[in-house]
């Protein structure tokens, strides 16, 4: 990874990353998944300003937040792992 700043993730870019997330969330115990919910955090630290406060709608309570439960495939953490190789990448 270079120690470069990277570039805040648009508005329209989370917007986009958000709903890959909610088509790939199929089961209601994906919302609380510590994968979907890490992914969020991610995103709201990553995105610009004007950005922030998309994902937050979407985060859960830290009591209500469970461990992975190791789905096979896991489409959240999926997709976090090709954002996060795509962010190292930029």
């Amino acid at each position: 990874m270079s120690g470069g700043k990277r570039k805040p993730l648009a508005k329209r870019d989370v917007a986009a990353l958000l709903d890959r997330l909610d088509n790939a969330a199929l089961r209601p115990e994906c919302r609380s998944c510590e994968c979907l919910q890490g992914f969020l955090a991610q995103m709201e630290l990553d995105a610009a300003d004007c950005a922030k406060a998309l994902p937050v709608g979407r985060k859960v309570a830290p009591k209500a937040m469970h461990a992975c439960l190791g789905c096979e495939p896991c489409p959240p953490a999926e997709i976090f792992a090709a954002y996060l190789l795509g962010r190292r990448h930029r």
